[in-house]
């Protein structure tokens, strides 16, 4: 059976613990494990923009989250240097992005001029 979301994740990992070692868990310990066994929570961030399309006969998918930092500086830097930005991937998916909005910029300009009259 899946755990219900008001379930608290700690709970259902310990569960699955033998007594013995239970027992031997500190406070300090069982903190240590409920802040690693905490779900991320995705769905309180007042931007959460979600999108899945396919493209080549391929599914793909597009996460844009916004908010408040929640992170510490450490995950930070441990993240951005695990995640870089400037990969080629990213560079042509901006350049994808940025082209296909001046593309639509200057067919716009060129439908609304007086270049064509209707």
């Amino acid at each position: 059976m899946r755990p219900s979301e008001d379930e608290v994740p700690l709970d259902v990992l310990l569960a699955n613990v033998p007594d013995e070692v239970m027992k031997s868990f500190t406070s300090e310990q069982r903190a240590a494990l409920w802040n690693a066994a905490k779900p991320i929570s995705w769905r309180h961030y007042p931007i959460n923009i979600r999108l899945s399309f396919s493209f080549f006969g391929r599914r793909h998918f597009i996460t844009i989250v916004g908010g408040n930092e929640r992170r510490s500086p450490e995950r930070i830097h441990r993240e951005q240097s695990r995640h870089p930005i400037r990969t080629a991937g990213n560079l042509l998916f901006m350049l994808g992005v940025g082209g296909t909005f001046y593309l639509f910029a200057v067919l716009g300009i060129f439908l609304f001029s007086n270049l064509i009259e209707f």
